[in-house]
């Protein structure tokens, strides 16, 4: 048990804890992590920089917060303690590492579909058989067309805002994906508003439609008919920009590039215009753009390996400026959420020749940062443009840092050389990326076992 500040009491299982794929090394003084609890920092033993993603809701569910007691006095029997933690624990290996929700994201149609199918439909509902007397017909006819219109605009908006996943629910990196795609708290906003709007159009209908019921002449009841058409339509229409605005969120969600945890993945980080994006077209399926200005990748871009008929996936990811991470723009920041969030292996690509426009110097800083953060991740270093090499005089060249004149002359220890113009090295790179993944899938296949048994331990517990 420990103790946290305001009397509040944390309680683990460290046998319990599942243990992510990979581990991030704790990152750097000059950052700080997310407000994460206790049991969510040892769970996944990530530290991210700090304003990077904004804090998490108090509310965050037991996935990624562990069971919390309030106690001035700690007086929590054991039983509770244990019970908690059983809990907490076992909706985290059942959530754990788990992606994929935006493809599971509903079809949202348009507005303007959704108000014309209402009107067809509820136009075409009858009065209920068997009442003979006109008026009674007419407001019971009247009644119903305006139910089943309120009925017709308000069901997909429930079906919307139920469907679609909420936020605290996501993998984290599922959860980055939103916040620097769309800004911090629009989806959220977005779905609040269509649910607002579903609970306008309801309200609206139950008034009309109560006071049509109490028509007392046919010709009342139609004049309510249509009074209450019309201001049910005007709701709808008043908040329908909601609708359209979730229509193009699901379209962007849906387009994200899928991650498999389960297959190793690769991924290429370095500095803008470094040639990350060439390197994935000739390793994998992916195409991505290639062109000289810096990012030229705006996202996350998902290629796949086959080799040895095994199947590897590559990812391109756009390119990291020498800042502080406070200073990072949301391009960056995917990058940095590939590689906190995702169980990968990476491609570190340095382009000694400055024709990326990139000073050596910065290409180190930014190298060396990278690397003290998830430097237990499997990794290659590789010198792209080497052909370059020797043949284009440097943007600034300073031997006051040792280590940088070093990094300049041969670049990392144990980096591979490569040139996609020349195909100098490609061989032996591709080679170097099976060995690599190779180790990635064991590396992966042996901590799902230790999930396995640790979530048999738990149902014995339970």
């Amino acid at each position: 048990m420990r103790a946290a500040a305001g009397g509040r009491a944390v309680f683990h299982l460290q046998h319990l804890r599942p243990r992510p794929p990979c581990r991030a090394s704790p990152a750097p003084a000059t950052t700080a992590p997310l407000s994460h609890s206790a049991a969510a920092s040892r769970a996944y033993d990530r530290r991210l920089p700090k304003g990077f993603l904004p804090t998490l809701e108090p509310w965050v569910s037991a996935v990624y917060l562990c069971q919390q007691a309030h106690s001035t006095t700690c007086s929590v029997s054991l039983d509770d303690r244990l019970q908690g933690e059983l809990d907490g624990a076992k909706g985290e290996v059942q959530k754990h590492e788990t992606v994929g929700a935006f493809q599971k994201i509903p079809m949202v149609m348009p507005a303007t579909d959704i108000l014309m199918s209402a009107q067809r439909k509820s136009r075409n509902v009858p009065p209920t058989k068997g009442i003979a007397n006109i008026a009674k017909r007419e407001r019971n006819r009247g009644a119903k067309q305006l139910d089943a219109l309120m009925k017709e605009l308000s069901v997909p908006l429930r079906t919307y805002t139920e469907n679609f996943p909420k936020r605290r629910d996501l993998h984290p990196y599922e959860r980055s994906l939103i916040e620097l795609t769309f800004g911090e708290g629009y989806y959220e906003q977005v779905l609040g508003r269509v649910d607002a709007l579903r609970k306008r159009i309801t309200s609206v209908g139950k008034q009309h439609a109560s006071v049509c019921a109490k028509s007392t002449t046919k010709r009342e009841a139609e004049e309510r008919l249509a009074e209450g058409r019309k201001r049910l339509e005007e709701a709808f229409q008043h908040g329908q920009r909601a609708i359209d605005d979730l229509v193009n969120v699901a379209k962007a969600l849906r387009s994200m590039p899928v991650v498999d945890l389960h297959i190793p993945t690769l991924c290429l980080v370095g500095s803008p215009n470094v040639g990350k994006s060439s390197l994935v077209r000739i390793l994998s399926s992916g195409k991505p753009e290639v062109c000289s200005y810096p990012f030229t990748t705006r996202g996350i871009l998902m290629g796949h390996i086959v080799s040895n008929h095994e199947r590897f996936q590559v990812t391109d990811t756009p390119g990291l400026l020498t800042r502080h991470d406070d200073d990072r723009n949301n391009i960056e920041r995917l990058t940095l959420a590939v590689l906190s969030y995702l169980p990968i292996a990476v491609l570190y690509v340095h382009d000694l020749s400055e024709d990326c426009g990139t000073s050596v110097a910065d290409q180190y800083i930014t190298y060396k940062h990278i690397k003290e953060r998830f430097g237990d991740r499997l990794w290659i270093d590789v010198i792209s443009k080497c052909d370059l090499l020797g043949k284009k005089a440097p943007m600034s060249f300073d031997d006051a840092d040792e280590e940088v004149a070093q990094y300049r002359r041969f670049g990392p220890e144990g980096a591979l050389q490569v040139s996609v113009q020349s195909e100098n090295g490609v061989k032996e790179l591709k080679e170097r990326v099976h060995q690599l993944l190779t180790s990635q899938m064991a590396r992966i296949k042996a901590d799902k076992a230790e999930l396995d048994t640790q979530e048999a331990g738990i149902r014995v517990f339970t």
